[in-house]
């Protein structure tokens, strides 16, 4: 990966708030915000558990169809 397309990636990061940067000479230190973090893992689980759900149904629609 690029330099510039990894800060483009660590900019996004930043402005959403799920990481902070200090620089500091030529050193750009990324330290993880765990708050927004923990949200973002909060809203997978629900993600993963609503198509799970989904998957279930389909398979037991299919199962029933053969």
């Amino acid at each position: 990966m690029t330099l510039p397309s990894f800060m483009k990636h660590v900019r996004t990061l930043e402005s959403s708030g799920l990481i902070r940067t200090m620089k500091e000479g030529r050193v750009r230190t990324c330290v993880l915000n765990r708050e927004k973090l923990g949200l973002v893992d909060d809203w997978l689980a629900e993600q993963r558990r609503v198509w799970s759900e989904r998957t279930d149904r389909l398979e037991q629609f299919l199962e029933e169809e053969s």
